[in-house]
C-alpha cells in the first residue's frame, strides 16, 4: 500500500486512474508510462477500483502500482488507503481522469506538499452526472494543467479566459496498431460463411456506446442482405442488449464475444467497423479499427470529428439516427471501391497524425513545464 519515493532524485509522476481495465483511458494512461522518459521520471500508478487486467502490463514497464480494490465510491478503507499513498511516494506531479477522483484531490492541493495536479479530460464535461460535472467546473482552476485528447473537446469547456483556459493544453490520443489475428478462422468459428459480410464494434456494453442503435439499424439491414454483427466487449448493458436483438429478429445473427484480448481478429473478419457512441473524447477503437483499414462508420459527434471527415476517412451519422446508420452501412458494404477508397484515406491519416510517441511527447512536456525542468 505504500511506496517508496526514489532517493534518485528523479520527479514523481503517480497516475491516479479509476481502475486498470483493458479500456482507453487506461491504455492512454499505459503509453504515457511505457514512454516516459526515465533518467529524469519515475512513474507509479494507482488504481481506485479493483479491476487489474492491466496491472502486469504496468509493472513491466517499471511503474510502481497499487490496486486500493474500492468496492464503491464512499470505500473508507480505499480513500485511507490513497492518502497513505500519497504521504508515502509523496509526487511531484498526479494525473487524474475522472472528475470524481480529480475534485477531492484538488481540494487536499494544500495538503500534498506541492505537487501539481494534471486532470487529462477523456470524455466531454456534458457527459458527467450533473452534480460532479459542476464540481469539475468549478474547482478546474485549481489544476495545474488540463489536457484535452482531442481538439473537439476543446468546445466542451467555457470560453471565459480564465486561468483554467490558460493552463488547459490539447493532446491526442495515440493510436497503435493492434496485433494481426486470423480473422477467417474467426467467422468459421462463429459459423459465417464465406459469402455472408460483417459489420463490427468494439467497446463497453453501455449507453454511451450506443450498440442499442446499432443493433436496430442492423436488424434492418439484415432482412434484405446477409449479414452478421460481431460485438465485442463487455458491460452492464448486455442482458439489455441481447433482449433486443431477440425481440427484433436477429438474435442468430448477432454475436456477443465479451471482453476479447484479440482485437486484431475482430477487425480482420469484418468488412465494416461501426461506432454509433453517444459521446467519446477520442476513442482508440475508431482509430484502430481506421489502422486495421476496416472501412468505418461513426456517429457525428464531437469526439469522432478528429477522426473521420464524412466522405473522407468514412461517413457520419446523427447520434441515434438508426436510418442515417443503417444507409452509412449499407452505402460501404455495397460500395466497396468507395468503402475502400475512405479505408485507405483513414489508415494515412491515423497513422501520420495520431502516434503513440507523439502523444507520450507531449504529455512529456507538461510534465516538464511543471518540474521547471
Amino acid at each position: 500500500m505504500t511506496m517508496n519515493p526514489p532517493s534518485s532524485g528523479k520527479k514523481r509522476l503517480l497516475v491516479l486512474i479509476h481502475d486498470l481495465a483493458p479500456f482507453g483511458a487506461q491504455r492512454v494512461a499505459l503509453n504515457i508510462v511505457r514512454h516516459l522518459d526515465r533518467s529524469v521520471f519515475s512513474a507509479a500508478v494507482c488504481s481506485f477500483g479493483a479491476d487489474d487486467a492491466l496491472a502486469p502490463l504496468f509493472s513491466g514497464c517499471g511503474a510502481e502500482v497499487t490496486v486500493l480494490g474500492a468496492r464503491r465510491y464512499l470505500d473508507p478503507a480505499a480513500w485511507s488507503g490513497l492518502v497513505r499513498l500519497l504521504r508515502s511516494y509523496r509526487p511531484d506531479i498526479v494525473q487524474t481522469n475522472m472528475a470524481e477522483l480529480s475534485v477531492p484531490l484538488r481540494l487536499m492541493k494544500p495538503l500534498l506538499g506541492g505537487a501539481k495536479i494534471v486532470h487529462a479530460v477523456q470524455n466531454p464535461l456534458s457527459s458527467e452526472p450533473g452534480p460532479w460535472r459542476s464540481l469539475n467546473l468549478l474547482t478546474l482552476s485549481l489544476c495545474d494543467r488540463i489536457v484535452l485528447c482531442s481538439r473537439g473537446l476543446a468546445d466542451g469547456l467555457p470560453r471565459s479566459g480564465g486561468p483554467h483556459e490558460r493552463r488547459t493544453r490539447v493532446v491526442p490520443n495515440g493510436i497503435e496498431r493492434v496485433p494481426a489475428s486470423d480473422g477467417p478462422v474467426l467467422r468459421a468459428e462463429l459459423g459465417i460463411a464465406p459469402e455472408e459480410k460483417v459489420v463490427c464494434c468494439v467497446g463497453r456494453l453501455t449507453g454511451q456506446k450506443g450498440q442499442d442503435t446499432l443493433i436496430r439499424a442492423f436488424a434492418g439491414l439484415a432482412s434484405a442482405r446477409r449479414l452478421r454483427l460481431l460485438l465485442a466487449g463487455d458491460g452492464e448493458d448486455a442482458p439489455a442488449l441481447r433482449a433486443l436483438a431477440a425481440g427484433l429478429g436477429v438474435r442468430d445473427l448477432v454475436h456477443f464475444l465479451g471482453r476479447r484480448p484479440d482485437a486484431g481478429g475482430v477487425l480482420a473478419a469484418a468488412d465494416v467497423y461501426a461506432a454509433p457512441s453517444r459521446w467519446e473524447g477520442l476513442p482508440l477503437a475508431l482509430g484502430e479499427a481506421m489502422l486495421a483499414g476496416v472501412p468505418c462508420a461513426a456517429s457525428a459527434i464531437p469526439g469522432h470529428a478528429d477522426l473521420l471527415k464524412d466522405g473522407v476517412t468514412g461517413l457520419s451519422f446523427g447520434p441515434d439516427d438508426v436510418p442515417a446508420l443503417s444507409a452509412a452501412l449499407a452505402r460501404l458494404l455495397d460500395g466497396p471501391a468507395e468503402a475502400g477508397k475512405m479505408a485507405a484515406a483513414a489508415r494515412a491519416m491515423v497513422s501520420a497524425g495520431f502516434s503513440v510517441e507523439a502523444m507520450a511527447r507531449g504529455y512529456e512536456r507538461i510534465y516538464r513545464e511543471l518540474a521547471v525542468l
